[in-house]
């Protein structure tokens, strides 16, 4: 053991005295092999939803499109060179770990000549290699679906991720299993074919070829290498993890002295996060060129050494591509310095104000009107006995304990059932409400988001809702959303001329390009395109759910039109102390929690 750990010492010191060209490598790849796989992901990904019909689809409809075979093969495709990505970052490394080990010239261009022609044939080994993996995974994912489907769909999901009945730990207990035999499995054979890269890289071999050279070299050598990679991740965490440690705690301890208010603060966050970025470019240079010198290291280091003549108009491309990277890096960031300056951003409460008050309640939607919430969103569906009510979940396992599904509900048995205690005994005496009363208590005061919500039981709500909106005269005051795109090309084609939008927690395509008004999108799948392309389109873009100063902050950046919050009073100073600021400031508060950094409060003027 001793003698192993030496080694990773070892090749930790060989990334060090290789930092130059192993952080010229890590930025490069990062740069150009990321600016040049993007396109090529998105253009198969267009090209196979031109084969479904459709422009974009989200949720639900990629799955089944996934498993369609031209969804199968696309999306094997794409994992293919997601995976290029990685490796051809750690055959850089490796080439110039092996030029130098060879006492030869080993700098970016060395690494690049010896490694760029070969990018098709590790794609070819990056595509099998996810092949093999699905074939090994389907069992125990059946497993996880079985599991699932026998104990945990009696209840609305949303009671068994908050109350973990036994149903719940018998779920998580027989899929964790599943899950650790999966990975086992995963991992003994991946350690089997950890020569394959250096094989086709270096000698030349075809992807097939060098699997199954790389599985007979590795017989009775898997624990050995297993070793090796624990002590590297180990050293890698410790060194790595301790030395943003201590930044991030330097940089925590150093907001609250920062000087000059929000203005002193966005500079300070500035220089930090960019000091940041560097040192996260060097350590994790340092950490892949480790692990790249160990392969070699393991590999015996090979022979196949030689730069090899690289075509000039494939050299050409990637200049040009590096070109247009730094361009488009320089138009963006001048883009978002303005993206949210006097823009509206309509603030939409969650449920109502659902974090002062028990979600789709009348006291969460009155809370929100008093919050100054430009718009509530509830989600709707109908009673056994026709009527609309507001209501999130299939059944009232989590804010009552009571299974009652509500299609089998009726508006009377609803009304005895206390949904607010399980928030606080003060909410004790609210109940279902219907969306009448949720249109009279926002009328000419807050803006309604309807969510149409369907669980298989639906019989009319799309026009029950239109006839209920339409008696209450507020058709000008209303938005219709759904996460079932069906739903809502129906109530498009019921009321044309109506405001309805798609509801996604994730997306294919281009999503502007559906019979939309507007799009509500999860945080963690925003990006800018998304809103440019929206907007570009005449589509407005809402985001959920963003319930903290700093998060608000980062999707306003994106320029969204709207942000659907738990929070609204807390969106609303957001909003309000983002106009003292310059789009430089903005922008960096933005960034801010990106590195895990929560901006002390300073007094009235602070965005907490």
């Amino acid at each position: 053991m001793t003698q192993v750990m030496s080694e990773m010492v070892r090749c930790f010191a060989i990334a060090w005295r290789l930092r130059r060209p192993f952080v010229q490598s890590h930025l490069a790849f990062s740069l150009l092999l990321a600016a040049a796989f993007a396109p090529l992901m998105t253009g198969t990904v267009h090209l196979a939803l031109k084969f479904s019909g459709k422009p974009a689809l989200a949720d639900f409809d990629i799955a089944l499109f996934l498993l369609s075979p031209v969804g199968f093969v696309a999306g094997v495709l794409i994992a293919g060179m997601a995976l290029v990505l990685l490796t051809l970052d750690v055959s850089f490394m490796m080439a110039v770990a092996l030029r130098d080990q060879q006492g030869k010239s080993h700098g970016l261009l060395d690494g690049v000549a010896m490694v760029l022609p070969r990018a098709p044939a590790v794609l070819g080994l990056a595509v099998q290699f996810c092949l093999r993996l699905l074939v090994l995974c389907l069992p125990f994912l059946a497993v996880c679906g079985l599991a699932f489907s026998r104990w945990m769909t009696e209840y609305d999901i949303n009671y068994y991720l908050s109350f973990h009945p036994p149903e719940f730990v018998q779920t998580v207990v027989v899929c964790g299993i599943a899950i650790a035999l999966m990975a086992g499995l995963v991992l003994w054979r991946t350690l089997g074919w950890v020569l394959a890269l250096p094989l086709v890289v270096f000698d030349g071999q075809r992807a097939g070829a060098a699997l199954r050279e790389s599985q007979a070299r590795m017989v009775g050598r898997r624990t050995s290498f297993l070793v090796r990679l624990a002590i590297w991740g180990a050293l890698g965490a410790v060194v790595g993890g301790a030395v943003l440690f201590v930044v991030g705690a330097i940089i925590q301890f150093g907001l609250h002295f920062v000087p000059f208010g929000l203005k002193g603060l966005a500079a300070f966050l500035l220089l930090s996060v960019g000091f940041w970025a560097v040192l996260n470019l060097v350590l994790t240079s340092l950490t892949t060129g480790a692990l790249a010198v160990a392969f070699m290291g393991f590999a015996g280091w090979p022979d196949g050494g030689e730069k090899r003549e690289v075509p000039k108009g494939l050299l050409s491309g990637v200049v040009a591509v590096a070109a247009l990277v730094a361009a488009l890096g320089g138009v963006g960031i001048v883009e978002l310095l303005k993206v949210d300056q006097d823009r509206p951003v309509a603030v939409i409460a969650h449920r109502g104000a659902s974090g002062a008050a028990p979600e789709n309640t009348l006291a969460a939607v009155v809370r929100a009107v008093e919050d100054q919430a430009d718009w509530v969103e509830i989600d709707v569906q109908e009673t056994a006995d026709g009527a609309v009510v507001v209501v999130h979940d299939s059944d009232f396992m989590k804010v009552a304990g009571n299974p009652l599904k509500i299609w089998d509900a009726s508006l009377a048995s609803l009304k005895e059932i206390d949904i607010g205690s399980w928030f606080d005994p003060a909410f004790s005496s609210e109940r279902t409400a219907t969306l009448d009363e949720v249109l009279l208590a926002t009328k000419d005061k807050s803006g309604v988001v309807i969510e149409l919500k369907y669980y298989g039981h639906d019989e009319a709500l799309e026009q029950r809702v239109i006839d209920i909106v339409e008696a209450a005269d507020m058709v000008d005051q209303v938005k219709i959303m759904s996460l079932k795109a069906d739903a809502v090309a129906k109530m498009r084609r019921l009321r044309p001329k109506w405001n309805v939008g798609l509801l996604a927690s994730a997306s294919l395509g281009n999503m502007w390009d559906l019979d939309v008004d507007f799009l509500a999108v999860n945080s963690a799948t925003m990006s800018r395109q998304l809103v440019r392309g929206s907007q570009d389109a005449g589509k407005e873009v809402y985001v959920w759910t963003v319930n903290d100063a700093l998060s608000m902050s980062g999707m306003l950046s994106y320029g969204v039109d709207g942000l659907i919050t738990d929070e609204p009073a807390l969106a609303r100073q957001v909003l309000a102390d983002r106009k003292a600021l310059s789009g430089v400031e903005r922008l960096v508060l933005g960034l801010a929690g990106r590195i895990g950094l929560d901006v002390p409060h300073r007094g009235d003027n602070d965005v907490q």
